[in-house]
């Protein structure tokens, strides 16, 4: 019988190319790396065998003994049978279930057709159940050998059902290109077994399988930044995200820059680009042994072996090398070093949490300075828990739309009563309990749910405008909050004034706050206003005196109150500091109406209508206080 080895030969030069460069790059720890060159493996080695014991059993006995012959065939079919269940931890891994821990008995059972198989493969010499090796080296299928096929086809079949099961583990480039695999390898194995058993085909077609699957998301280039040639934050995620899965907590060393983003700016993105690359190739030198990230933003993060005293030694040859510039071109380019550092005792039981306590970290080493160190400690750690549970909380509260709205009385001076209130915004979540601005407004304002978080909190006011009688109440308005990011949409009027027609209230009871900071974008928020106060809607200014903003921008808008910030009303009370007797004149010259943040005594409120001040506001009157504890506040302090 004549065996058409040319499908295997291909399939060993396609194999050896991706083993070469799969080897070469280095990929990262990952399970799912380890079982795809796993995978490359079984499959040259099926090709190699496939293609050792064919030349044996064409050339005969008269040169290879019977049992060498028996051997390389039985390896053969050994590596064939075992490939598929490989190839399902292989995708197992993909779609994030674990291949060990609690699953060990689970994984057993469903290894107990291969292991049965390879057992009578192994003895298939003396019962010929597989194939049969006549004396005389003749060659001869066996009659279970279509249990070899099968097995590969339940196996292969399962897989498939699990990539359908959780495909939304998995992006749809990797989902379709594990789907082709199986396609190609099921058409590989039926066409040898059925139509031409003696051409071998199953290597070819598992061989272009695994090149396809190569090219869509399997590279090692993929998971490398291509301006410094690190480990891009990617593959710091996916190896976090398999530490959770197995329990595992690697120490991490981190290394970023107080002077980044000023450097940056000052340089431009192609000179700094240039730089970071020199920067990479610098810590490739000095840190070979470890996998190295670039996580944008001028940081650095690689694990180690959690010996700190290599942290000292790296921190000290770091520091002597960035006394000197990093050159680009004409720009000699001076960065300030600091660094972090975890230890194994301290957990990192999520991506979140993970990522959550970088950021402390680094931030803490940044108020340190040039050569700031910060280590990871519980403390940390307990800080970057409770900032994960606030995030969800808040995106639980955005998406149940169950947000708090807490109000805090405004007194006229000079009509001697209360007469409007500000809109606060809570949260409430069932373990952390009542959750303030401070902790959460920053996140939305960080990943842009800020604005839905406004539209709420407006639609929660117009609503309860349109449920009183705001006369009754001796209500003029209620002040609501506008984030910076809410002044920057153009379609900011618009939405509002649905709002409020949705709601049928008169827009003259809604004053719309902006902060110094949203002020700076001058001709989008003033296009804004203009729209809302041609409806009756009125603005203020918040907190005037804790930013920069500029006076003549601040003036040039359709402003009607001025809220002074309350660090300016204490610093008069307490320093004796005359800024908040200027501030009253600026403003009372140009027809402004001025709220003072911040009273909290009888004497502070007497002493500021004396100055001139219109409302006042403060816990002197009242701290924020939910709706129904508002309405009877007005009601006990209607006089």
């Amino acid at each position: 019988m004549d065996w058409n080895i040319d499908y295997d030969i291909s399939a060993v030069v396609f194999l050896t190319m991706l083993i070469i460069y799969f080897k070469y790059r280095k990929c990262l720890p990952l399970a799912s790396n380890r079982y795809f060159i796993k995978l490359l493996y079984a499959s040259i080695l099926i090709a190699l065998t496939d293609i050792l014991s064919s030349i044996v059993l064409n050339i005969g006995n008269s040169i290879f003994s019977l049992y060498t012959i028996n051997i390389l065939t039985i390896l053969y079919y050994l590596v064939l049978i075992y490939t598929p269940t490989l190839f399902s931890s292989y995708v197992a891994t993909l779609v994030d279930v674990p291949i060990k821990s609690n699953l060990k008995l689970k994984a057993f059972i469903y290894h107990i057709p291969c292991y049965i198989l390879m057992i009578m493969t192994i003895f298939t010499p003396y019962n010929h159940m597989i194939f049969e090796i006549t004396s005389d080296g003749v060659f001869y299928f066996g009659s279970l050998r279509i249990l070899v096929y099968l097995e590969t086809i339940f196996y292969l079949l399962f897989t498939a059902l699990l990539l359908v099961i959780r495909r939304s583990y998995v992006r749809k480039s990797v989902f379709y290109s594990i789907i082709l695999y199986i396609i190609f390898s099921i058409f590989g194995h039926t066409y040898q077994y059925f139509v031409a058993p003696y051409t071998q085909t199953l290597s070819l077609a598992a061989s272009a399988g695994l090149l396809l699957i190569f090219l869509v998301f399997q590279n090692p280039d993929y998971e490398r930044d291509r301006t410094t040639g690190m480990y891009r934050d990617l593959g710091l995620q996916k190896i976090k995200k398999e530490d959770a899965l197995y329990n595992i907590n690697r120490p991490v060393i981190g290394l970023g820059f107080e002077n980044f983003y000023s450097l940056r700016s000052l340089y431009g993105d192609e000179t700094f680009d240039i730089i970071f690359s020199k920067v990479a190739k610098y810590l490739r030198t000095i840190m070979p042994e470890y996998y190295i990230f670039y996580c944008r933003n001028g940081n650095f993060l690689a694990f180690y072996d959690g010996n700190i005293d290599r942290v000292q030694e790296l921190k000290k040859e770091i520091l002597s090398r960035f006394s000197g510039p990093f050159k680009s071109e004409n720009e000699d380019v001076y960065l300030s070093p600091i660094f972090i550092y975890s230890t194994s005792d301290v957990p990192m039981e999520s991506l979140e949490i993970f990522y959550n306590s970088i950021h402390l970290a680094f931030d803490t080493a940044i108020a340190i300075g040039k050569g700031g160190v910060c280590q990871i400690t519980n403390e940390i750690h307990d800080k970057a828990v409770r900032n994960v549970k606030v995030e969800k909380a808040l995106k639980k509260a955005l998406h149940n739309n169950s947000l708090l709205v807490y109000y805090q009385p405004i007194y006229s001076t000079l009509k001697g009563k209360i007469c409007s209130a500000e809109a606060l915004v809570r949260l409430y979540d069932d373990e952390l309990g009542i959750l303030y601005p401070d902790e959460f407004i920053w996140r939305a304002e960080a990943n842009g749910s800020v604005l839905t978080l406004g539209e709420q909190v407006f639609r929660k006011v117009c609503e309860f405008v349109s449920q009183q009688d705001m006369e009754k109440l001796g209500l003029e308005f209620i002040d609501v909050n506008l984030s910076p990011l809410q002044c920057m949409r153009r379609q900011l009027a618009e939405e509002f004034e649905t709002i409020m027609k949705e709601y049928h209230i008169d827009p003259k009871y809604i004053n719309l706050e902006i902060t110094e900071t949203a002020s700076t974008d001058i001709k989008v928020i003033k296009d804004n206003m203009n729209q809302l106060c041609d409806q009756g809607v009125t603005f203020a200014l918040d907190d005037y005196g804790s930013g920069f903003s500029n006076l003549v921008n601040v003036l040039s808008l359709p402003l009607s109150i001025i809220k002074i910030d309350k660090s300016i009303v204490w610093a008069y009370f307490n320093d004796g500091n005359d800024l908040l007797l200027r501030v009253i004149q600026t403003f009372e010259n140009k027809n402004l109406h001025l709220v003072v943040e911040g009273v909290e005594t009888e004497e502070m409120a007497k002493k500021l209508a004396e100055l001139g001040c219109h409302y006042e506001q403060g816990y002197f009157y009242s701290k924020p206080i939910p709706e129904v504890d508002f309405l009877n506040y007005l009601k006990q302090n209607k006089h």
